[in-house]
C-alpha cells in the first residue's frame, strides 16, 4: 500500500493516475503536513510514502516552514511509530542548506530529515518539470500573451535549464517505488533531468514559436521582475508567478544528459514533443484563473 502526499497537486494527479495503470495500490493523503493525528490515521497498513507535497507555489517562505520542513519532521515521526518500509522524495536539483535561495534551503533541508530517520530513504532530484497544468510554461506562455509586444527575459534570458516532462518524473517514481527494489534504488539519491538543455530564452523562443505569437525579446534586470512580481501577484494565495518561480532563472539546474537514461534506463521525451498544450486557448487567461 503506496500513501502519497500532494496527490492533488500538478504532479501528483499524474502519479495517481500512473500507479492505478500499474495495479498499485495507492491512496493520497487528506490532512495537513504538520498535524501528526491525521499522519498517523493514514498510515495505518501503509507501506511506502512517496512523498510530495510542498509549499512552493505559494511563493511564501513562512509556508516551506510549515509543510516541507515541519510537515516532513512530522511525518517522519509518525513513520516511524507506524513502521513505515521507504520514503521516496520529490527534490529538486541545487538542494543545498546553504544555497542563497529559500526552496534549494528548504528541499535540502527535508532531504537532511529523511536522512536522519531509520526509514530507508530514496530522493529524486528534478530539474523544472512541465506538462500539461504545469507552473513554469504555461506561467511564461500567459506572461508572453499580455506583455505584447514585448516578452521579458529576465537577467537576459541566460538560465541554464534542463526540463522533464511529468510523465518521465512520474516513471521514475513508479520504478522507484517497486517493493521488490530490483535495480537497487532504495537509500540512493538519483536525478531525473531531460537529455537537451536550454537558455531561458530557447525556451521562451519555443514556447512563442508554439503558440504562434510575435514578441520582441526584452532582457530586463532580475531585480525589477521581482518587484513587479510581488506588487501584482503577491497578495495571491497561489499566485502564477512568484520570487520562487524566478530563483530558478539564478540558480542553474543541469545534469548529465544522459543522466536518466544511465539511471531508470530510457530515455526522457523531449520539450517540442509535449507541449501542444500551449495552444490551448485558456492560456491567455492563465495569470488570473489560479487560486
Amino acid at each position: 500500500m503506496i500513501l502519497v502526499t500532494g496527490s492533488t497537486g500538478f504532479v501528483g494527479r499524474a502519479l495517481m493516475r500512473a500507479l492505478d495503470y500499474h495495479n498499485l495500490d495507492a491512496t493520497g493523503y487528506t490532512g495537513r503536513m504538520n498535524n501528526p493525528y491525521a499522519l498517523r490515521e493514514q498510515l495505518d497498513g501503509i507501506e511506502t510514502v512517496i512523498h510530495l507535497a510542498s509549499a512552493e507555489a505559494t511563493g511564501r517562505a513562512r509556508a516551506l516552514q510549515h509543510v516541507d520542513i515541519d510537515g516532513t519532521q512530522r511525518l517522519v515521526e509518525e513513520a516511524e511509530r507506524t513502521g513505515i518500509n521507504h520514503i521516496i522524495y520529490l527534490s529538486r536539483i541545487g538542494a543545498n542548506v546553504n544555497s542563497l535561495f529559500p526552496t534549494l534551503r528548504t528541499k535540502a533541508t527535508v532531504e537532511q530529515i529523511l536522512d536522519r530517520s531509520s526509514i530507508p530513504t530514496t530522493i529524486i532530484r528534478s530539474a523544472t518539470i512541465f506538462g500539461r497544468d504545469d507552473r513554469f510554461l504555461n506561467t511564461v506562455g500567459s506572461l508572453a500573451f499580455w506583455n505584447w509586444p514585448f516578452v521579458f527575459l529576465p537577467a537576459g534570458g541566460r538560465a541554464l535549464l534542463q526540463p522533464i516532462w511529468v510523465e518521465d518524473v512520474v516513471r521514475c517514481l513508479v520504478m522507484v517505488s517497486d517493493p521488490l527494489d530490483l535495480k537497487g534504488y532504495r537509500g540512493r539519491i538519483l536525478t531525473a533531468a531531460g537529455e537537451e538543455r536550454f537558455r531561458y530564452e530557447e525556451i521562451v523562443h519555443i514556447i512563442l514559436n508554439t503558440t504562434e505569437m510575435s514578441r520582441r525579446p526584452l532582457a530586463i534586470r532580475l531585480q525589477w521582475v521581482r518587484l513587479i512580481t510581488r506588487t501584482f501577484f503577491g497578495w495571491r494565495r497561489r499566485p502564477p508567478i512568484t520570487t520562487f518561480f524566478l530563483d530558478r532563472l539564478n540558480a542553474p539546474e543541469i545534469a548529465d544528459l544522459d543522466i536518466v537514461f544511465r539511471q531508470f534506463n530510457f530515455h526522457p521525451v523531449p520539450l517540442r514533443h509535449q507541449i501542444t498544450y500551449l495552444r490551448n486557448p485558456g492560456l491567455a487567461r492563465y495569470v488570473f484563473g489560479k487560486n
